[in-house]
């Protein structure tokens, strides 16, 4: 890993990494109709099945090998989605990298973890979307190196853009 080659599945430390497919959708539409979960998503909502259906088979058409959005398995245990997001946003075309972790899973690591196991896969310039008030995921952002570049709305909603390097300070 870290050379861009394309990946099926790989490990981290003690995580598993497989591009996300429709099979995910029962933990995936749970995940997504959850208020909890979702507040601080750039659509800050509970999301119907039909919605995190279509995100899901987004997600899945979208991802080349290398980049795009993987479940984070611990064990065979689904415990989140991390990956890459390709975003048109009003200054140009960038590459978000973005977690998303089971609310029974936060606080143990697995979005720092799984962040930092995908970020060399990407290029030099990847961003980060993170609502202000999202102090956890500010932390794993942080984490990676990343510093704050601009603030700005989408949706109507806050968000911080956050950049990262592709190689994290102390990794």
């Amino acid at each position: 890993m870290g050379d861009g080659a394309p990946q099926t599945e790989f490990w981290s430390e003690r995580l598993g990494y497989r591009p996300v497919r429709h099979q995910d959708l029962d933990l995936f539409a749970d995940f997504l109709g959850d208020e909890e979960t979702t507040r601080y998503l750039i659509v800050p909502r509970a999301h119907t099945r039909a919605e995190a259906a279509a995100l899901l088979d987004r997600w899945a058409s979208q991802h080349d090998g290398t980049i795009g959005m993987y479940t984070v398995l611990e064990g065979d245990r689904p415990v989140g989605w991390v990956g890459y997001v390709r975003r048109a946003l009003k200054w140009g075309d960038e590459l978000e990298l973005g977690w998303s972790i089971r609310l029974d899973d936060w606080g143990h690591g697995y979005a720092t973890e799984a962040a930092l196991a995908l970020r060399p896969l990407g290029p030099d310039r990847v961003i980060h979307l993170i609502h202000p008030a999202n102090e956890r995921s500010i932390q794993v952002a942080e984490r990676l190196g990343a510093v704050l570049e601009r603030t700005t709305t989408l949706r109507g909603n806050p968000v911080n853009v956050y950049v990262s390097p592709r190689v994290a300070p102390d990794s």
